[in-house]
């Protein structure tokens, strides 16, 4: 039982094989994992209406199409009301170079991944979010100067098969 709705390992691997290969053929899909074509299809739609799979999307190289910079910034805001949390979190959402943000414990509020054309590029942006009323008290950048790893999926099958140690 996986999060209230149970999941077999046929399952696991039908979702595991999808993050590697979203736009793969039912027919193959089924070959995977065993099952014949019409009972896999089924199982594709079940767990897509559970909300399983949440979209299909293409992985774009961007730095193909322009170049830019990546940036992880930690904010902490000044007043830690769960409006002032919702305000944030409700109006970063808005932000065209924000690509991630996350709520985090410890020394900051949230670290903030942004896409950006250049270092002044993000400055500008940092700036207009601090003139903005999002509250924020401070902060702290850190340029990506080379991604070693950046993993798209999951590893399901493997983090399944902990829960059975």
């Amino acid at each position: 039982m996986i999060k209230g709705h149970k999941l077999d390992q046929i399952d696991i691997k039908i979702l595991s094989v999808l993050q590697q290969q979203g736009r793969i053929k039912n027919v193959d899909l089924a070959d995977k994992v065993a099952l014949s074509a019409s009972p896999c299809l089924q199982r594709v739609k079940r767990l897509e209406k559970l909300g399983f799979i949440q979209s299909y999307q293409a992985l774009i190289e961007i730095n193909k199409i322009v170049e830019t910079i990546q940036v992880f910034t930690q904010i902490t805001i000044a007043e830690h009301t769960l409006e002032e949390y919702a305000h944030f979190e409700q109006r970063i959402t808005n932000i065209p170079e924000v690509a991630e943000c996350y709520l985090a414990s410890g020394g900051f509020d949230y670290l903030v991944k942004f896409i950006c054309r250049s270092i002044t590029h993000y400055q500008q942006t940092i700036q207009m979010l601090l003139d903005s009323d999002l509250g924020i008290n401070k902060y702290h950048s850190y340029v990506i100067m080379k991604e070693i790893i950046c993993k798209k999926d999951y590893p399901i099958e493997h983090l399944t098969q902990l829960d059975k140690n």
